[in-house]
């Protein structure tokens, strides 16, 4: 069941984090990251879920959420503390656990509250010993943590506040039913938040009316807001090997701290990785067939500033925030809206701004146009005078803007020639036998 759905205006009003009922220890570590006044998403969160309530937040990338969910999870801790573990975080993503436990420590110096990370691509063994030592937070990946509940390593039986975080990534990802089955799992009375960037009740449906209850929906932001921190561009191409041009342009000519490029498959990955080193352009890569390990130490340097370009897939859209990263390069245009604002959103987080720049190719327009339309945007055109692009546009468009497609001939002007099966096989057997084949017998033919 979930109750009405307040909007943003009615909801958000400048707070300073002093007016919360916070314990010293939490304060204290608000003010030492340099947090005076709640983002939007924070003012409207953070009471709500001191409270107890179940909720569902959508909220953009970037718009502070984590602290949102974090600082009332480890009020409540302190409040109510226990020997057992009591709150369970899960997100899509390796790095996205990485990154709230960053934050979460952050947040809790002054306390003796501990947190364990539990994730796949790392030894089971030493995840099965920092459970064993009760931590009073477990941050993890659906997959991995489901298999410790399924061996009887850890019993969620304590957990009475669940955090779902990029649930709508979750979704997309198929982790709906491993995320029901843990919450199953916790106990009875447990409070569930869920946070998304673009929350859809119909899409939702079935993990809210399973694991929610009363849940309150606080659209808190939208989706389809324009992010106006980030300038946004895109920029035609002819091909792979013009994009690749145009992205080393844009490497050595933008201005820029951190540049992030951005790419649908692993082999794209690889292969900008491999153009840019040729060109004597330092860059480090990030997909799927990467082991943990070595993403943890090339984001490390990306964080120091030892390098300062990254090429990725989706994998690493979402998680990831990196101070001074003020330059996304899309060269695939991505699949859908949700995964171009999860990109973009790597850059102009809080109050920083950034830009994001799409190379687009004739098969692209369409989905351009459909991310545009979707979001409520409008990237302007950019021309990159040295490298200018054959390809301008489709000739005729919609009122949509995007391309007329090739018409498909009416059934009444196709051909109907009704073939006619030959019903009789022609079996190799019976190719070999003719003219071989035994007489009948005269008994035969008289029967």
């Amino acid at each position: 069941m979930i109750s009405h759905i307040p909007t943003s205006e009615q909801l958000f009003s400048e707070l300073p984090f002093a007016e919360l009922l916070l314990d010293e220890p939490l304060f204290e570590a608000v003010e030492s990251l340099g947090f005076d006044m709640m983002t939007e998403v924070q003012a409207s969160a953070i009471p709500q879920a001191l409270h107890g309530k179940d909720l569902i937040v959508n909220a953009k990338t970037g718009s502070g959420k984590t602290l949102a969910y974090l600082l009332p999870m480890l009020q409540q801790i302190l409040d109510n503390p226990q020997t057992v573990s009591q709150a369970l975080i899960l997100a899509p993503t390796r790095e996205l656990c990485r990154q709230i436990n960053k934050q979460c420590s952050l947040l809790a110096k002054f306390t003796d509250i501990h947190a364990a990370v539990i994730i796949g691509g790392e030894d089971p063994k030493h995840q099965i010993k920092a459970l064993q030592t009760f931590p009073e937070i477990i941050i993890a990946t659906p997959g991995r943590l489901l298999e410790h509940v399924k061996r009887e390593v850890i019993d969620l039986e304590s957990i009475n506040i669940l955090v779902l975080d990029e649930a709508d990534r979750m979704l997309a990802m198929g982790f709906s039913d491993e995320v029901i089955s843990i919450a199953t799992h916790c106990n009875e009375e447990c409070q569930t938040v869920l946070y998304s960037a673009s929350y859809n009740q119909n899409k939702f449906a079935l993990l809210t009316d399973a694991i929610l209850y009363d849940a309150e929906v606080l659209m808190v932001d939208s989706t389809r807001e324009d992010n106006r921190n980030i300038t946004q561009q895109k920029i035609l191409s002819d091909d792979r090997a013009h994009k690749l041009k145009l992205c080393k342009y844009l490497l050595e000519n933008e201005k820029y701290s951190k540049a992030m490029v951005f790419a649908n498959k692993k082999e794209t990955v690889n292969v900008i990785c491999g153009w840019l080193q040729s060109e004597n352009i330092t860059s480090a890569f990030i997909h799927g067939d990467v082991d943990q390990d070595k993403r943890n130490q090339q984001l490390r340097k990306f964080r120091t500033g030892e390098i300062n370009i990254i090429i990725a897939t989706d994998v690493a859209a979402r998680g990831l925030d990196i101070s001074d990263l003020d330059l996304v390069i899309n060269f695939d245009v991505p699949h859908n809206g949700e995964d171009y604002m999860h990109r973009i959103g790597r850059t102009g987080r809080m109050t920083e701004t950034g830009s994001a720049i799409t190379l687009v190719d004739a098969n692209e327009w369409n989905n351009m146009i459909s991310i545009e339309h979707f979001l409520d945007i409008k990237c302007p055109l950019r021309k990159i005078g040295a490298l200018p692009a054959r390809y301008k546009g489709p000739e005729n468009q919609k009122s949509s803007g995007k391309a007329f497609g090739k018409k498909r001939k009416k059934a009444s002007e196709k051909k109907t020639v009704k073939k006619v099966k030959n019903r009789s096989k022609n079996r190799v057997r019976d190719k070999k036998n003719i003219g071989k084949r035994r007489q009948p017998s005269a008994k035969h033919h008289s029967e």
